[in-house]
């Protein structure tokens, strides 16, 4: 059985640097699919365009959408993560259980809010919420 595919998206951001730093860290650690959605400010302006250079100079993908339910139905996820602190969250994060999903050849979406809290409960209502 082949592989899937983890998608890693920031979700809710204002900071051109916020959006540099995850989009570096998502591509070090080997994302080949990253989406930003609800851009604001100079984030919109100016963080998605360094972002989409960032991600073009290493060959890899990037979606900018409106929303989480734009990259849920463009993605096709079988699985969709929201990663929020513990007290809003349901349950603990186990890296274990994308491994086993990832090699399933199961589609994984990771998404983490870019703002104080991160994620609005009918956000968190769209997948499992993990800390």
């Amino acid at each position: 059985m082949s592989s899937g595919k983890i998608i890693v998206q920031l979700h809710n951001f204002s900071s051109v640097n916020y959006c540099r730093e995850f989009v570096k860290i998502a591509l070090g650690l080997g994302a080949r699919d990253i989406v930003l959605s609800k851009a604001s400010g100079t984030a919109a302006t100016s963080g998605v365009p360094v972002a989409q250079k960032l991600v073009h100079s290493k060959k890899a993908n990037l979606l900018y959408l409106q929303d989480i339910d734009d990259s849920i139905e463009l993605c096709q996820p079988d699985e969709v993560y929201l990663f929020i602190k513990q007290p809003f969250s349901k349950e603990i994060f186990n890296p274990e259980n994308i491994a086993v999903s990832y090699k399933e050849g199961k589609n994984i979406l990771l998404i983490f809010g870019g703002s104080e809290p991160g994620l609005t409960k009918q956000e968190l209502d769209k997948g499992i919420s993990v800390y």
